[in-house]
């Protein structure tokens, strides 16, 4: 749930690519503003791709991404 001093909310994302390999599934994550957070997994856990779709690198196929206020795929 964003709230106002939720500086990242990630509502449902997921990422399927065009071969059909899933590369996210149903992720949910809200950093607050000042928390220090990492994201630790082996390879290809999704690290990449989840951070490539919060910096508008990539489309999530699902999902809602809202940086600082602003939906990373409408308001890029």
């Amino acid at each position: 749930m964003e709230t106002v001093d939720t500086v990242l909310s990630i509502q449902g994302v997921g990422k399927v690519y065009a071969g059909g390999f899933q590369a996210l599934k149903n992720i949910n994550l809200d950093i607050r503003r000042g928390e220090i957070f990492a994201l630790l997994g082996p390879n290809g856990a999704g690290k990449t791709t989840l951070i490539s779709t919060v910096c508008g690198m990539t489309t999530p196929t699902v999902g809602r991404i809202i940086a600082n206020g602003h939906d990373t795929v409408r308001q890029y």
